[in-house]
Protein backbone atom coordinates (compact mmCIF):
# COMPACT_ATOMS: atom_id res chain seq x y z
CA UNK A 1 0.00 0.00 0.00
CA UNK A 2 1.10 3.74 -0.20
CA UNK A 3 0.08 7.01 1.10
CA UNK A 4 -1.80 9.59 -1.82
CA UNK A 5 -3.55 12.62 -1.38
CA UNK A 6 -6.64 12.79 -1.77
CA UNK A 7 -6.55 15.61 -4.51
CA UNK A 8 -4.33 13.15 -6.63
CA UNK A 9 -6.97 9.89 -6.47
CA UNK A 10 -8.16 8.76 -9.91
CA UNK A 11 -10.97 6.36 -10.93
CA UNK A 12 -9.45 3.04 -10.70
CA UNK A 13 -7.55 3.28 -8.06
CA UNK A 14 -7.86 0.81 -5.07
CA UNK A 15 -8.55 2.03 -1.24
CA UNK A 16 -6.18 0.38 0.46
CA UNK A 17 -7.46 1.15 4.06
CA UNK A 18 -11.56 2.05 4.87
CA UNK A 19 -12.54 5.43 5.55
CA UNK A 20 -14.51 5.98 8.26
CA UNK A 21 -17.21 9.16 8.45
CA UNK A 22 -17.04 11.48 12.00
CA UNK A 23 -19.50 8.90 13.60
CA UNK A 24 -16.87 6.03 13.48
CA UNK A 25 -18.56 4.62 10.56
CA UNK A 26 -18.31 3.03 8.03
CA UNK A 27 -17.62 4.96 5.29
CA UNK A 28 -15.77 3.21 2.40
CA UNK A 29 -14.30 -0.32 3.12
CA UNK A 30 -10.64 -1.39 1.77
CA UNK A 31 -10.73 -3.13 -1.30
CA UNK A 32 -13.40 -0.83 -3.36
CA UNK A 33 -12.32 -0.10 -6.96
CA UNK A 34 -13.02 4.15 -6.72
CA UNK A 35 -15.17 5.76 -8.91
CA UNK A 36 -15.54 9.22 -9.90
CA UNK A 37 -18.37 9.59 -6.74
CA UNK A 38 -16.38 8.07 -4.44
CA UNK A 39 -13.88 10.47 -5.00
CA UNK A 40 -15.82 13.07 -4.60
CA UNK A 41 -17.45 11.74 -1.45
CA UNK A 42 -14.09 11.25 0.06
CA UNK A 43 -12.95 15.07 -0.86
CA UNK A 44 -16.28 16.26 0.37
CA UNK A 45 -15.60 14.71 3.53
CA UNK A 46 -12.38 16.73 3.81
CA UNK A 47 -10.20 13.32 3.80
CA UNK A 48 -6.15 14.28 3.39
CA UNK A 49 -4.67 11.46 2.54
CA UNK A 50 -5.74 7.53 1.99
CA UNK A 51 -4.24 4.39 1.54
CA UNK A 52 -4.40 2.27 -1.94
CA UNK A 53 -3.40 -0.51 -3.45
CA UNK A 54 -1.34 -1.06 -6.40
CA UNK A 55 1.08 -3.07 -8.20
CA UNK A 56 4.03 -0.42 -7.55
CA UNK A 57 3.47 -0.97 -3.56
CA UNK A 58 1.80 -4.49 -2.81
CA UNK A 59 4.23 -5.53 -0.93
CA UNK A 60 4.42 -2.13 1.45
CA UNK A 61 2.33 -2.65 4.51
CA UNK A 62 2.53 0.66 6.90
CA UNK A 63 2.46 -0.03 10.34
CA UNK A 64 -0.44 0.92 12.17
CA UNK A 65 0.54 2.43 15.65
CA UNK A 66 -2.93 1.39 17.09
CA UNK A 67 -5.10 -1.35 15.08
CA UNK A 68 -8.02 0.20 13.53
CA UNK A 69 -10.64 -1.73 15.45
CA UNK A 70 -9.42 -0.64 18.56
CA UNK A 71 -8.63 3.11 17.11
CA UNK A 72 -12.50 3.17 15.81
CA UNK A 73 -13.25 2.05 19.43
CA UNK A 74 -11.68 4.89 21.17
CA UNK A 75 -13.24 7.13 18.29
CA UNK A 76 -16.77 5.90 19.03
CA UNK A 77 -16.25 6.41 22.60
CA UNK A 78 -14.91 9.80 22.49
CA UNK A 79 -17.92 10.81 19.80
CA UNK A 80 -20.23 9.70 22.49
CA UNK A 81 -18.65 11.58 25.29
CA UNK A 82 -17.95 14.87 23.05
CA UNK A 83 -21.89 15.25 21.80
CA UNK A 84 -22.49 14.73 25.65
CA UNK A 85 -20.82 17.62 26.43
CA UNK A 86 -22.07 19.35 23.25
CA UNK A 87 -25.72 18.11 24.31
CA UNK A 88 -25.47 19.24 28.03
CA UNK A 89 -23.66 22.78 27.56
CA UNK A 90 -24.18 25.78 25.37
CA UNK A 91 -21.05 28.05 26.18
CA UNK A 92 -21.91 30.64 23.18
CA UNK A 93 -24.80 31.97 25.13
CA UNK A 94 -22.68 32.50 28.45
CA UNK A 95 -20.22 34.73 29.54
CA UNK A 96 -16.58 32.91 31.10
CA UNK A 97 -17.30 33.70 34.64
CA UNK A 98 -21.35 32.45 33.97
CA UNK A 99 -19.99 29.72 31.73
CA UNK A 100 -17.84 28.34 35.01
CA UNK A 101 -20.63 28.29 37.44
CA UNK A 102 -22.59 26.41 34.92
CA UNK A 103 -19.93 23.64 34.91
CA UNK A 104 -20.31 23.68 38.97
CA UNK A 105 -23.68 22.79 38.86
CA UNK A 106 -24.48 19.32 40.24
CA UNK A 107 -27.45 18.77 37.38
CA UNK A 108 -24.55 18.35 34.98
CA UNK A 109 -21.13 18.13 36.25
CA UNK A 110 -20.58 14.12 35.95
CA UNK A 111 -20.56 14.54 31.91
CA UNK A 112 -17.18 12.42 31.40
CA UNK A 113 -17.48 8.64 32.30
CA UNK A 114 -13.58 8.57 33.01
CA UNK A 115 -13.41 4.55 33.40
CA UNK A 116 -14.45 4.33 29.93
CA UNK A 117 -11.75 6.80 28.89
CA UNK A 118 -8.91 4.93 30.40
CA UNK A 119 -10.11 1.32 29.29
CA UNK A 120 -9.87 2.83 25.56
CA UNK A 121 -6.05 4.09 26.91
CA UNK A 122 -5.70 0.80 27.88
CA UNK A 123 -6.22 -0.90 24.94
CA UNK A 124 -3.81 1.69 22.95
CA UNK A 125 -1.31 1.07 25.49
CA UNK A 126 -1.36 -2.59 25.70
CA UNK A 127 -1.16 -2.40 21.57
CA UNK A 128 1.79 0.15 21.44
CA UNK A 129 3.62 -2.09 24.32
CA UNK A 130 3.04 -5.69 22.86
CA UNK A 131 3.89 -4.32 19.26
CA UNK A 132 6.94 -2.82 20.74
CA UNK A 133 5.72 0.43 18.62
CA UNK A 134 7.93 3.24 19.28
CA UNK A 135 6.99 5.86 15.97
CA UNK A 136 4.35 7.53 14.94
CA UNK A 137 3.14 7.95 11.37
CA UNK A 138 1.05 11.76 10.98
CA UNK A 139 -0.07 11.51 7.44
CA UNK A 140 -3.41 9.61 8.75
CA UNK A 141 -6.83 9.54 6.50
CA UNK A 142 -9.18 12.48 8.83
CA UNK A 143 -12.43 13.89 7.68
CA UNK A 144 -13.08 17.82 8.68
CA UNK A 145 -16.02 16.31 11.10
CA UNK A 146 -14.06 13.54 12.90
CA UNK A 147 -11.13 16.54 13.11
CA UNK A 148 -12.15 16.64 17.22
CA UNK A 149 -11.69 12.68 17.74
CA UNK A 150 -8.81 12.53 15.31
CA UNK A 151 -7.13 15.24 17.01
CA UNK A 152 -7.78 14.15 20.68
CA UNK A 153 -6.70 9.93 19.46
CA UNK A 154 -3.46 11.53 18.03
CA UNK A 155 -2.82 13.59 20.35
CA UNK A 156 -3.18 10.78 22.95
CA UNK A 157 -1.20 8.58 20.99
CA UNK A 158 1.59 10.58 20.61
CA UNK A 159 1.89 11.67 24.36
CA UNK A 160 2.36 8.02 25.40
CA UNK A 161 5.13 7.63 23.28
CA UNK A 162 6.71 10.88 24.02
CA UNK A 163 6.54 9.63 27.82
CA UNK A 164 7.81 6.34 27.04
CA UNK A 165 10.58 8.25 26.11
CA UNK A 166 10.98 9.42 29.82
CA UNK A 167 10.68 5.81 31.14
CA UNK A 168 6.82 6.61 32.53
CA UNK A 169 5.58 3.49 34.39
CA UNK A 170 1.64 2.06 33.36
CA UNK A 171 -0.11 4.65 35.78
CA UNK A 172 1.76 7.41 34.45
CA UNK A 173 1.31 6.52 30.64
CA UNK A 174 -2.41 5.92 31.66
CA UNK A 175 -2.76 9.36 33.20
CA UNK A 176 -1.07 11.41 30.07
CA UNK A 177 -3.06 9.08 27.56
CA UNK A 178 -6.26 9.99 29.10
CA UNK A 179 -5.21 13.85 29.84
CA UNK A 180 -4.46 13.96 26.12
CA UNK A 181 -7.81 12.11 24.85
CA UNK A 182 -9.95 15.11 27.19
CA UNK A 183 -7.40 18.24 26.77
CA UNK A 184 -10.11 19.81 24.54
CA UNK A 185 -13.29 18.62 25.83
CA UNK A 186 -13.83 22.26 27.23
CA UNK A 187 -13.72 22.90 23.69
CA UNK A 188 -16.27 20.75 22.27
CA UNK A 189 -19.17 22.65 24.04
CA UNK A 190 -18.34 26.28 22.29
CA UNK A 191 -20.87 24.89 18.98
CA UNK A 192 -20.21 26.96 16.20
CA UNK A 193 -17.17 28.93 17.57
CA UNK A 194 -15.34 25.98 17.87
CA UNK A 195 -16.26 25.25 14.46
CA UNK A 196 -14.47 27.99 12.91
CA UNK A 197 -11.15 28.24 11.09
CA UNK A 198 -8.42 30.14 13.52
CA UNK A 199 -8.50 33.22 10.91
CA UNK A 200 -12.30 33.37 10.98
CA UNK A 201 -12.75 34.36 14.71
CA UNK A 202 -12.23 38.05 16.25
CA UNK A 203 -10.57 38.93 19.14
CA UNK A 204 -13.58 38.22 21.33
CA UNK A 205 -13.84 35.09 20.31
CA UNK A 206 -10.33 34.29 20.27
CA UNK A 207 -10.16 35.45 23.85
CA UNK A 208 -12.82 33.26 24.43
CA UNK A 209 -11.42 30.16 23.09
CA UNK A 210 -8.63 30.70 24.98
CA UNK A 211 -10.06 29.74 28.43
CA UNK A 212 -11.16 26.08 26.87
CA UNK A 213 -8.17 25.05 29.23
CA UNK A 214 -10.16 25.86 32.03
CA UNK A 215 -13.10 24.28 31.06
CA UNK A 216 -11.81 21.09 30.36
CA UNK A 217 -10.18 21.20 33.99
CA UNK A 218 -13.87 21.60 35.41
CA UNK A 219 -15.39 19.14 33.44
CA UNK A 220 -12.86 16.82 34.57
CA UNK A 221 -13.23 17.73 38.16
CA UNK A 222 -16.58 17.36 38.03
CA UNK A 223 -16.76 14.04 36.36
CA UNK A 224 -13.90 12.45 38.77
CA UNK A 225 -12.81 14.60 41.33
CA UNK A 226 -9.60 12.64 42.36
CA UNK A 227 -8.59 12.81 39.07
CA UNK A 228 -5.97 15.20 40.09
CA UNK A 229 -3.26 14.48 37.61
CA UNK A 230 -5.46 14.36 34.10
CA UNK A 231 -7.16 17.33 35.58
CA UNK A 232 -3.12 19.34 36.01
CA UNK A 233 -2.35 18.21 32.92
CA UNK A 234 -5.38 19.65 31.17
CA UNK A 235 -5.54 23.07 32.55
CA UNK A 236 -1.67 23.49 31.88
CA UNK A 237 -1.14 22.06 28.58
CA UNK A 238 -1.16 25.85 26.61
CA UNK A 239 1.09 27.47 29.20
CA UNK A 240 4.75 27.66 27.37
CA UNK A 241 8.44 27.71 28.71
CA UNK A 242 9.16 31.66 28.60
CA UNK A 243 5.41 32.48 30.39
CA UNK A 244 3.64 33.53 27.43
CA UNK A 245 1.15 30.50 27.19
CA UNK A 246 -2.23 30.82 28.85
CA UNK A 247 -4.60 30.79 31.25
CA UNK A 248 -1.94 31.10 34.22
CA UNK A 249 1.45 32.50 32.15
CA UNK A 250 3.41 29.64 34.25
CA UNK A 251 6.89 29.18 33.16
CA UNK A 252 8.41 25.87 32.33
CA UNK A 253 10.72 24.64 35.14
CA UNK A 254 13.86 24.06 32.39
CA UNK A 255 14.54 20.17 32.87
CA UNK A 256 13.46 16.74 30.88
CA UNK A 257 9.99 16.02 32.73
CA UNK A 258 11.48 12.83 34.99
CA UNK A 259 9.35 12.12 37.74
CA UNK A 260 12.56 13.29 40.31
CA UNK A 261 13.31 16.19 38.67
CA UNK A 262 12.28 18.31 41.97
CA UNK A 263 8.49 20.28 42.63
CA UNK A 264 6.41 21.32 39.96
CA UNK A 265 4.89 23.91 42.22
CA UNK A 266 4.56 27.76 40.36
CA UNK A 267 5.94 26.44 37.09
CA UNK A 268 4.26 23.89 34.37
CA UNK A 269 3.31 20.08 35.57
CA UNK A 270 6.13 17.89 33.49
CA UNK A 271 2.72 15.60 32.09
CA UNK A 272 1.61 19.00 30.48
CA UNK A 273 4.57 19.80 28.89
CA UNK A 274 4.40 16.53 27.03
CA UNK A 275 0.66 17.42 26.49
CA UNK A 276 1.43 20.88 25.16
CA UNK A 277 3.88 19.46 22.44
CA UNK A 278 2.13 16.76 21.15
CA UNK A 279 -1.06 18.87 20.87
CA UNK A 280 0.99 21.46 19.19
CA UNK A 281 2.80 18.93 16.64
CA UNK A 282 -0.49 17.18 15.80
CA UNK A 283 -2.55 21.05 15.10
CA UNK A 284 0.87 21.84 12.54
CA UNK A 285 0.45 18.52 10.77
CA UNK A 286 -3.51 18.85 10.90
CA UNK A 287 -3.73 22.58 9.72
CA UNK A 288 -5.44 23.80 12.63
CA UNK A 289 -2.64 25.63 14.24
CA UNK A 290 -2.63 28.60 11.83
CA UNK A 291 -4.40 26.95 8.35
CA UNK A 292 -0.86 25.56 7.26
CA UNK A 293 -0.77 21.86 6.42
CA UNK A 294 2.53 21.01 7.41
CA UNK A 295 4.73 17.71 6.58
CA UNK A 296 5.83 15.73 9.80
CA UNK A 297 9.67 17.64 8.90
CA UNK A 298 7.86 20.85 8.93
CA UNK A 299 6.07 20.55 12.22
CA UNK A 300 8.88 19.66 13.85
CA UNK A 301 11.22 22.12 12.90
CA UNK A 302 8.59 25.12 13.73
CA UNK A 303 9.17 23.38 17.28
CA UNK A 304 12.69 23.10 17.26
CA UNK A 305 13.19 27.10 16.01
CA UNK A 306 10.03 27.82 18.25
CA UNK A 307 8.18 29.18 15.34
CA UNK A 308 4.97 27.58 17.04
CA UNK A 309 5.89 28.48 21.00
CA UNK A 310 8.12 27.98 23.71
CA UNK A 311 8.35 24.50 24.81
CA UNK A 312 10.32 22.52 26.75
CA UNK A 313 13.42 21.42 24.86
CA UNK A 314 13.70 17.95 25.77
CA UNK A 315 10.31 16.81 25.26
CA UNK A 316 10.54 18.51 21.48
CA UNK A 317 13.78 16.32 21.15
CA UNK A 318 11.78 13.58 22.21
CA UNK A 319 9.40 14.31 20.05
CA UNK A 320 11.74 13.80 17.16
CA UNK A 321 12.74 10.58 18.09
CA UNK A 322 9.04 9.36 17.88
CA UNK A 323 7.30 10.44 14.57
CA UNK A 324 7.73 9.22 11.43
CA UNK A 325 8.67 11.92 9.04
CA UNK A 326 9.08 9.54 6.00
CA UNK A 327 6.25 7.40 6.69
CA UNK A 328 6.37 3.61 4.76
CA UNK A 329 4.20 3.68 1.88
CA UNK A 330 4.70 7.64 1.40
CA UNK A 331 6.01 9.24 -1.71
CA UNK A 332 9.55 10.55 -1.85
CA UNK A 333 11.84 12.86 -3.77
CA UNK A 334 16.16 12.43 -3.29
CA UNK A 335 17.43 15.69 -3.05
CA UNK A 336 21.07 14.93 -2.08
CA UNK A 337 23.28 12.41 -1.18
CA UNK A 338 27.26 11.62 -0.61
CA UNK A 339 27.36 9.17 -3.18
CA UNK A 340 25.33 11.83 -5.59
CA UNK A 341 23.11 9.06 -6.99
CA UNK A 342 19.85 9.50 -8.41
CA UNK A 343 19.45 12.69 -7.57
CA UNK A 344 16.22 14.59 -8.01
CA UNK A 345 14.75 10.36 -8.13
CA UNK A 346 11.48 9.42 -6.71
CA UNK A 347 10.19 6.86 -5.15
CA UNK A 348 8.03 5.02 -2.35
CA UNK A 349 9.71 4.38 1.11
CA UNK A 350 9.69 0.97 1.70
CA UNK A 351 11.46 0.27 5.09
CA UNK A 352 12.00 2.47 7.63
CA UNK A 353 16.10 3.10 8.77
CA UNK A 354 15.92 3.32 12.65
CA UNK A 355 19.38 4.78 12.80
CA UNK A 356 18.39 7.63 9.89
CA UNK A 357 15.05 8.47 9.06
CA UNK A 358 16.59 10.02 5.79
CA UNK A 359 18.28 7.10 4.87
CA UNK A 360 15.43 4.33 4.49
CA UNK A 361 15.07 1.99 1.67
CA UNK A 362 13.30 2.91 -1.43
CA UNK A 363 11.25 1.63 -3.93
CA UNK A 364 12.38 4.06 -6.96
CA UNK A 365 9.71 4.80 -9.60
CA UNK A 366 10.37 7.88 -11.24
CA UNK A 367 14.19 9.67 -12.72
CA UNK A 368 14.70 13.25 -12.54
CA UNK A 369 12.68 14.46 -14.64
CA UNK A 370 9.66 12.36 -13.78
CA UNK A 371 9.89 10.14 -16.63
CA UNK A 372 8.40 6.49 -15.64
CA UNK A 373 11.15 3.67 -14.64
CA UNK A 374 11.32 0.22 -13.85
CA UNK A 375 10.46 0.04 -10.29
CA UNK A 376 13.54 -0.93 -8.29
CA UNK A 377 14.48 -1.31 -4.71
CA UNK A 378 17.66 0.93 -3.52
CA UNK A 379 18.86 0.66 0.35
CA UNK A 380 20.61 4.12 1.42
CA UNK A 381 21.16 3.43 5.07
CA UNK A 382 24.79 3.16 3.80
CA UNK A 383 25.25 7.11 2.54
CA UNK A 384 27.02 9.06 4.58
CA UNK A 385 24.58 11.99 4.36
CA UNK A 386 21.14 12.01 2.71
CA UNK A 387 18.56 14.47 2.29
CA UNK A 388 14.93 13.54 1.20
CA UNK A 389 11.36 14.91 0.30
CA UNK A 390 7.96 13.78 1.08
CA UNK A 391 5.62 14.76 -2.52
CA UNK A 392 2.47 14.70 -1.31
Amino acid sequence: MRILSAAKLKPGDILGKSLFNEQSELLLASGYVLTPQMIALVRNKGFNHVFIMDELSKDIMPEAVITDAVKQATNSRLAKTFEGVKDNLAFEKFAPEEIKKRLQDDDIRAMVKMPAIRKQVEQMLEEIVDNNISMFSSLSTRSDGGESYEHAFNTSVLSILIGREFKYDQQELRSIGSAAMLHDIGKMAFGDLNEKKPSELNRDEKMLLREHPVYSMLILQGSEPEAFVEQTAVFQHHEQENGKGYPQGLKGFGKPPIKNRGHDKGYIYRMAEILGVANTYDNLTSGTYDGIMRTPEDAITALVNKEAGYWNESVVHALTKVVECYPVGSTVIIKSNYSNSHIDYSGIVAKLNPEDQSKPIIILTHNSVGGNITPHKVDFCDERFMTIELNL
